[in-house]
């Protein structure tokens, strides 16, 4: 569905990983950015954008703390438990 999209509105297709576990699209907007979808384990989506005319800069440190609770012996972030009707569902 992604592919038909992007290509439907203008995006040229860099590389697409038709893998059944792992799948994933690249491609680059008519504008240049560049864009990604990959999916990995457990269903987790990335959806990654590079922009054409970024400049590195610095990042200031959070204001806040975070406010997703976390087990205590937890490392890193858990995985979400989510199951979506629509995305969850395994069809093309």
């Amino acid at each position: 569905m992604v592919d038909r999209y992007w290509r439907a509105t203008g995006y040229r297709i860099k590389a697409v990983n038709n893998d059944a576990d792992f799948p994933a699209i690249y491609a680059q907007t008519p504008e240049g950015y560049v864009v990604s979808l990959r999916f990995g384990g457990v269903g987790q989506a990335l959806f990654r954008v590079d922009s054409p005319c970024v400049e590195v800069s610095e990042v200031a440190d959070p204001t806040s703390r975070a406010t997703a609770a976390l087990d205590a012996g937890a490392e890193g972030i858990p995985r979400p438990r989510v199951r979506s009707p629509f995305w969850s569902a395994g069809a093309p």
